[in-house]
């Protein structure tokens, strides 16, 4: 397994590829955010037992606070089964439970001495739960409810201890292709977004195809029912009910990677590819027919004349590098769209591997996009946890059920300069996992 070349396809599980994409010097660049003297300016209110950690001061816009989340840090600092983990995107449930799900992960054991990964089963996805203390998501190891299939967890001097199979496979995955955890490696599912729907979990997992030669290709998209009956820790609570592996029996554009429920009665599906040109990925959008995620698609595209409208068709490889819903503010991956105050905004991360993440603005949830902010930039190394900096910067995902106080909640994924620093060597759990961030009164980004 290629990490290095696995991240290229997951800059924004959507694009096709790295082959055709478009220059981004012509686009326009974000707009430089000056202080201002001005008591409204005051930094939010933050409590103690949150453990937040502001950044320096050439991390923040105009009036615009970052933090790291050391609470949450510490909580994904593990020593025992889950340790490190790609993709990380979470989906909120009722009662103020999170569920997490996971791209390739470690599953195993870490030494607490020197934060080196023993002998881990690398499961191509997991699911986790988090649960709630009075409607708000707790944050001690406890509210951590792993749900996937271990192995054994009761002998750590045998073999298998805290390591995990893959939470679903692919239908096309062949036994032939299998390690010897009995993980299957040809064919996969990354994490989609997922949605509330009728007291059931609704949750895209994005296929994906690994033909041998480093390439990672999107397949389909299936759409897989959880039960939510009981609650977190019973067997029936985030039971698998079905899937649907033909959901979108042919997604190589990545719709569903990310996700909006609009007061409009419909989920708009996000996701970017490229846009026939060097070095460009556009944000693109499909949205449900109805209600929910069983209803159909239909996709934003240019028509014959050139206007974007509404088709049901799934759009040809020309409709869909037309398609980009942030015309001329730039290139991005993984786009988070949400709306306050009738605004509807658009998070994203600079492409490719870029070290910001940006901002930018609509009237309606299928853009188009403008204003283009900066909105905070990450430091490389993320963490003094981590030794030395990392290679890649990828998947700036948002959290929404996280957030406290209207702030957006942003993890990170990074991979280590040498390769096989991610296995067995000092420090090799600190590579490979998320660390997260805080952005408060990101509104002001747009003040001044």
């Amino acid at each position: 397994m290629k990490i290095k070349n696995k991240i290229n396809t997951m800059l924004a599980l959507g694009a096709t590829s790295l082959i055709g994409l478009a220059s981004c010097t012509e686009a326009l660049e974000p707009q430089p955010l000056q202080y201002k003297e001005d008591p409204n300016f005051a930094p939010p209110h933050i409590q103690n037992e949150w453990n937040l950690e502001e950044m320096p001061a050439d991390m923040e816009g105009d009036g615009v606070y970052a933090y790291k989340d050391n609470l949450y840090n510490s909580l994904f600092t593990r020593t025992l089964g889950w340790n490190g983990g790609d993709g990380v995107l979470t989906v909120g449930l009722p009662g103020g439970h999170v569920l997490w799900t996971f791209n390739d992960s470690f599953y195993g054991v870490v030494n607490p001495e020197d934060r080196s990964r023993g002998n881990c089963a690398f499961p191509r996805n997991s699911i986790m739960v988090q649960s709630a203390e009075n409607g708000v998501p707790g944050t001690t190891d406890d509210n951590l409810i792993w749900l996937g299939k271990y192995r054994q967890t009761h002998r750590p001097d045998s073999a298998g201890y805290y390591k995990i199979y893959t939470h679903i496979d692919h239908p096309k995955a062949t036994e032939q292709n299998r390690n010897d955890d009995n993980i299957a490696q040809d064919y996969l599912y990354w994490s989609g977004d997922g949605s509330i729907v009728d007291g059931k979990l609704q949750l895209i997992w994005m296929g994906v195809h690994t033909p041998g030669n480093g390439d990672m290709l999107n397949q389909n998209a299936a759409l897989a029912i959880y039960s939510l009956e009981g609650q977190p820790g019973d067997e029936s609570y985030l039971k698998l009910e079905s899937v649907d592996h033909n959901w979108i029996p042919e997604n190589p554009y990545g719709y569903g990677s990310t996700l909006w429920e609009d007061k409009d009665g419909h989920m708009y599906l996000y996701s970017t590819t490229g846009n026939g040109q060097f070095l460009g990925n556009v944000p693109i959008v499909a949205r449900t027919k109805g209600s929910d995620l069983l209803s159909g698609l239909e996709y934003y595209v240019p028509n014959e004349d050139g206007e974007m409208a509404w088709q049901s068709e799934y759009p040809s490889q020309l409709q869909a590098q037309n398609s980009g819903i942030a015309p001329d503010q730039g290139s991005f991956s993984m786009p988070w769209v949400f709306e306050k105050d009738g605004v509807y905004y658009m998070c994203a991360q600079t492409f490719p591997f870029g070290h910001e993440l940006d901002i930018m603005r609509a009237d309606n949830p299928w853009g188009p996009f403008k204003d283009r902010k900066r909105l905070m930039s990450f430091p490389n190394p993320l963490d003094p946890l981590q030794k030395g900096e990392y290679q890649n910067l990828y998947m700036l995902n948002l959290h929404p059920a996280l957030s406290r106080e209207g702030e957006l909640v942003i993890s990170t994924n990074t991979d280590c300069s040498n390769f096989w620093d991610n296995f067995n060597s000092p420090g090799s759990a600190d590579w490979y996992r998320p660390f997260f961030y805080r952005i408060y009164k990101w509104e002001r980004a747009f003040e001044y």
